[in-house]
C-alpha cells in the first residue's frame, strides 16, 4: 500500500496557480476535495466579503466518451464528400 504523507503534519492541500485568458487562479486540492481558487472580483472596496472564492472544481471530461460521441456523429452523418469540401 503506499500512501504519502504530508511533509508537514498541518498541511490539508496543495494549490497551483493558473493563468488563463480571464485571469489567474489556483488549482488543486484540500482534504482529497479538488478545488478551484478565484479572487471575488465583487468585492465592494472596504468590505468584510472575502478576497477569495473556494469551488469544488468540476469533473474534467472524459477525452475517451468525448472521442466516442464524435465518432458516432461522424458515422451517422456519413463521409464527407467532394462537393462538400470548399476551396
Amino acid at each position: 500500500m503506499d500512501t504519502k504523507k504530508p511533509v508537514d503534519d498541518n498541511q490539508i492541500g496543495s494549490l497551483w496557480v493558473k493563468t488563463g485568458a480571464k485571469g489567474e487562479w489556483l488549482s488543486g486540492n484540500v482534504l482529497g476535495q479538488n478545488v478551484v481558487v478565484f479572487r471575488n472580483s465583487r468585492k465592494p472596496e472596504g468590505s468584510n466579503q472575502p478576497d477569495f472564492r473556494i469551488l469544488k472544481a468540476r469533473p474534467k471530461p472524459d477525452a475517451t466518451a468525448t472521442r466516442a460521441k464524435y465518432a458516432e456523429a461522424q458515422a451517422a452523418r456519413g463521409p464527407v464528400t467532394d462537393d462538400e469540401i470548399q476551396f
